[in-house]
């Protein structure tokens, strides 16, 4: 792969605009630990259909609701700094990138499926883990956001890539052959983005190593856990485009799962796989209304 290449692609990246200003100021205002309710609720007010989706995120089951939430400071007080933060840049993130214009017969669809359902795993093996799970949803939700850009900035190599991977079973392998395509792997192209865009460390982690793992030093468990859920989507969509299971396919990922997940501390067996896929399936089901949190209008 050229240098040329890279730098194309590399200016392409930076050439993306900011983020609307008022992600940049939830940024900059939960990264502040002096930082008020009232401040974070002053820069989003003003944004009516961003505070109506944080508003409709807050009264959510998903989100943990169990009251009523009927005003922004009492959304930010109930879900927390953090969790606010992550909402509304991944929901500017998707308003942002779902406005792109349609290519060639790429079902974009079937992308953001993949990214809800990723984030679904994500949360329900955070959960099992006794960690925040949200934090992991919102990580599962934009781990992808790589490869929007690739599709966005070189449609050429990325039908390319499609075409030359059309053929793997195993869907999530296709990274392999993006070094040689695209000059970069998406997570690569992903975690420029969002070191552009300011994004928290924990989520640069997360997005810039879920193929990666090796390259981490296992303090956070965020990428592990996405690199997981990101099996789990794609073993779902499989099982779902063909009606049946393949525990051939299942027998030759568990283990190789269970010892990256040993790495970062984390004590499974096959059976604590298959737990975690059952209940990883039955949220899915329960949470299909989610959906239209993110990516409906």
């Amino acid at each position: 792969m050229s240098f040329d290449k890279i730098s194309v692609l590399i200016s392409k990246i930076n050439s993306i605009p900011t983020l609307p200003n008022v992600a940049c100021q939830v940024i900059e205002i939960t990264a502040d630990p002096n930082s008020s309710a009232d401040d974070l609720a002053k820069v989003v007010t003003p944004d009516i259909s961003l505070t109506t989706k944080l508003l409709k995120m807050a009264n959510s089951p998903f989100f943990g609701a169990i009251r009523r939430v009927t005003s922004l400071q009492h959304a930010i007080t109930v879900l927390g700094f953090k969790e606010v933060r992550n909402l509304i840049i991944s929901a500017v993130i998707f308003e942002s990138f779902m406005k792109a214009e349609k290519m060639g017969n790429y079902d974009i669809g079937k992308f953001w499926k993949h990214s809800f359902v990723c984030g679904l795993a994500a949360k329900v093996i955070a959960a099992d883990l006794k960690k925040a799970s949200n934090e992991f949803f919102v990580a599962g939700l934009i781990h992808d956001i790589g490869k929007l850009v690739i599709y966005i900035t070189s449609p050429h190599d990325f039908f390319k890539l499609v075409e030359t991977t059309k053929h793997l079973k195993l869907k999530f392998k296709a990274f392999e052959a993006e070094k040689g395509i695209v000059g970069m792997t998406h997570d690569e192209v992903g975690m420029r983005l969002l070191k552009k865009w300011l994004f928290p460390e924990s989520l640069l982690t997360a997005i810039g190593f879920h193929h990666r793992l090796q390259e981490t030093d296992k303090r956070s468990l965020l990428p592990v856990v996405v690199h997981i859920a990101d099996i789990f989507a794609h073993l779902y969509e499989m099982q779902t485009a063909g009606g049946v299971d393949d525990p051939v396919m299942t027998e030759t990922l568990y283990p190789d799962i269970i010892k990256r997940a040993q790495l970062y501390g984390i004590v499974w067996d096959e059976s604590d796989l298959s737990r975690l896929q059952q209940a990883f399936a039955e949220s899915i089901e329960k949470e299909a209304a989610a959906f239209n949190l993110f990516f409906g209008n």
